[in-house]
């Protein structure tokens, strides 16, 4: 066998070991080779022969042949205990062994299982767990061929009982041998086929199909019978490959691919029916009655490459929710930073308009302000699409979100030369749904839209639609794009399938959209156009609201009340400057601590009627410093309000945060006033 084939193939075992026996009349010549193989192809701690016969008494012994030791074991055949060896008439072990042995069975068994003299021996011999099968020699039980492990308790493979059970016949057809002119038995060559688990196919020099086993025939999907005496070329190998194997068996034929010899190929062939199957290939060389034979061990790779293929999409999987955690994460993070400035730049837009006599000068800042507003919401759709916390459903304004999904993407479409039409139905009921989840829907929808028109050069609009039905609202999202073929209209919707180039798309963005609406008990569909109109996408969301639990709040109105005392705690100093002049403006006295520490120390020597409390802040942040609160002066429990810019991982804004209200950042001056007179009364 060549250097360079595997001898952990079960196959290349076999066949090794039937060529060496092949080679001599005395089958002790090649034995210790054969066994050191074995041993070694299969990683067993020792491969033992033990030869059945009558001692001096008339008693039944047996003694070890030949066999072989991984380091660090004694060699069995030197040990005076395996010569001449008893089998015990009184040991019920040692008979059940006997008897299973002359009815051809194998034999199987971990060491602890055993009693009496067996399991003595076998511990004195380390072995852990051990496998055997009979050898018979002209009818006649001659002895058995095994295998030990000696460092696990082992459970045996087919693979390896297949190949014990073919070197058993091997063995026995050799000691037949040494003393006739009989060929190698029958029975043993089709064992040999029969139960290898990889295809085994012999040809002669013309390439001429001489055997062709099981495994064989379920690889390449055609019956031994139809195979038989057909040239390899002409049945197996598919056309575009005929004219390189033609090749190949000419530098076999003379002697020249020695080096192609026992090396293992992938390729991909066809079965009977066409389908494509990728195989590992590996040729051996030998002869026969002077007859020149290509032995071709075939390996079918389908389940192997399968494997590769769900680690390799896991893994990319894995990288793509990797990559979208991180830039979830760098989202909310820009979004916390923006919302305090924002906040600032709307509070004091709020003041300057109120405080403006002249309606020109009023009219710019109210202008100023809401640029600054649609700024915050672009600030908080981002922070709430990294939200990881549970869905939160609340009556929903379809159209809302659909606007809020264009002021994510307008910079998209207005760059790509996209014009946006929108016609949407003013009465459309509400629906009960989580906003941000719809949020993502819809421009994964609009992301795709403007992405498919990059490739037209006519005019790109995009058009939305909402309505509503009996029982339903819908909408749907038009392009004027190159459409989607109708072969893969109803695949669109799979995780990972994309039409994108590489690195252009993951093939996630439909299908999570897909999950997204399914679970608001909707349905996201593609709607069939004739060719050259585009693609259309149409969501339907079932009508009917659902009142959610929130924090009672008092109308949004300026709201007056009595003067109060305030605590501010936040470590930025414009926004403090700007609660301190909301509250103020309104009558109410104020004053400030930078973190937590320095609050409880206020509290401690004041009373003050509302705390207003960042989250998160240097020392103590606001969660453990109202946890501190309640410990220590219980009636702060219902008079501290959470103001925050970042709610990702605690709450949405309206159900709270531990059981303190929330107030979330960018502000209006109303929303602080109205949370105080709330809260005071």
């Amino acid at each position: 066998m060549s250097k360079e084939a595997d001898i952990t193939n079960p196959a290349f075992l076999i066949a090794d070991a039937a060529m060496r026996f092949r080679t001599s009349r005395n089958w002790r010549e090649h034995i210790g080779a054969i066994m050191a193989q074995v041993g070694e192809g299969l990683d067993v701690s020792r491969v033992y022969l033990y030869q059945i016969h009558e001692l001096e008494d008339g008693g039944l012994g047996q003694t070890c042949q030949g066999d072989w030791a991984a380091a660090g074991l004694a060699p069995l055949a030197s040990d005076r205990r395996n010569i001449k060896e008893r089998i015990k008439d009184d040991d019920p072990v040692w008979q059940d062994l006997a008897a299973r042995r002359r009815r051809g069975e194998i034999v199987e068994a971990h060491t602890r299982e055993l009693t009496g003299y067996l399991r003595e021996d076998f511990e004195y011999q380390k072995v852990k767990s051990f496998i055997s099968f009979p050898i018979w020699v002209n009818g006649v039980w001659w002895g058995h061929v095994g295998f030990d492990d000696c460092v696990k308790e082992r459970q045996w493979t087919l693979a390896e009982k297949s190949v014990l059970r073919t070197l058993g016949y091997l063995i026995g057809d050799a000691v037949e041998l040494s003393s006739s002119s009989l060929v190698m038995s029958e029975a043993t060559r089709l064992a040999m086929l029969n139960t290898a688990p990889d295809g085994i196919i012999v040809v002669d020099e013309a390439g001429a199909i001489l055997d062709f086993n099981p495994a064989a025939e379920r690889i390449f999907g055609h019956a031994r019978s139809t195979v038989i005496g057909r040239r390899i070329a002409e049945t197996l190998i598919p056309p575009e490959r005929r004219r390189g194997f033609a090749y190949l068996m000419r530098k076999l034929q003379h002697g020249r691919a020695k080096r192609a010899l026992g090396r293992r190929t992938e390729l991909e062939i066809a079965q009977a029916n066409g389908t494509p199957v990728p195989i590992e290939l590996a040729i051996t060389e030998t002869k026969h009655s002077g007859r020149r034979l290509f032995v071709a061990y075939v390996r079918d790779l389908t389940i192997k490459r399968m494997t590769e293929a769900e680690v390799a999409r896991q893994r990319e999987q894995l990288h793509q929710n990797e990559k979208m955690t991180a830039l979830g994460s760098l989202l909310a993070g820009v979004a916390h930073e923006l919302n305090n400035p924002l906040s600032v730049v709307i509070g004091r837009a709020i003041m300057l308009e109120e405080d403006a006599v002249d309606s020109t000068q009023r009219e710019k800042i109210k202008r100023l302000r809401e640029a600054a507003e649609r700024c915050a919401n672009v600030a908080k759709t981002f922070l709430a699409m990294a939200r990881q916390s549970p869905a939160v459903r609340a009556p929903t304004s379809l159209n809302k979100v659909i606007r809020s999904a264009l002021d994510l993407v307008s910079y998209a479409l207005r760059s790509g030369g996209v014009q946006v039409k929108l016609e949407l139905d003013d009465g459309l009921p509400e629906v009960t749904a989580d906003a941000d989840q719809l949020v993502q829907v819809f421009v994964n929808l609009f992301v795709n839209a403007e992405h498919a028109m990059r490739e037209v050069f006519d005019e790109r609009r995009l058009t939305i639609t909402t309505g509503s039905r009996a029982n339903s609202v819908f909408a749907e999202v038009r392009d004027t794009g190159p459409g989607i073929k109708p072969q893969i209209a109803n695949r669109i919707f799979e995780p990972f399938f994309t039409t994108k180039s590489v690195g252009a798309g993951t093939g996630m963005g439909l299908a999570v959209s897909f999950g997204m609406v399914k679970a608001h008990g909707g349905t996201l569909e593609v709607l069939p156009q004739a060719p050259g109109e585009g693609a259309c996408f149409r969501v339907n969301l079932s009508k009917g609201v659902i009142k959610p639990q929130t924090f009672e709040t008092q109308p949004e109105a300026t709201a007056r009340t009595a003067r109060k005392r305030v605590l501010v705690v936040d470590d930025e100093p414009e926004v403090v400057s700007l609660l301190r002049d909301i509250l103020e403006r309104a009558g109410h006295e104020v004053e400030h601590a930078e973190h937590g520490l320095e609050a409880l120390a206020r509290v401690a020597e004041a009373k003050y009627d509302a705390i207003f409390c960042d989250l998160r802040m240097p020392g103590l942040d606001g969660r453990s410093l109202r946890k501190k609160l309640i410990a220590e002066h219980p009636d702060y429990q219902s008079r501290m309000i959470f103001v925050t810019g970042d709610l990702l991982g605690t709450a949405k804004a309206g159900t709270g945060i531990d059981g303190c209200p929330v107030v979330e950042k960018p502000f209006h001056s109303r929303a602080i006033l109205s949370e105080l007179a709330r809260i005071t009364g």
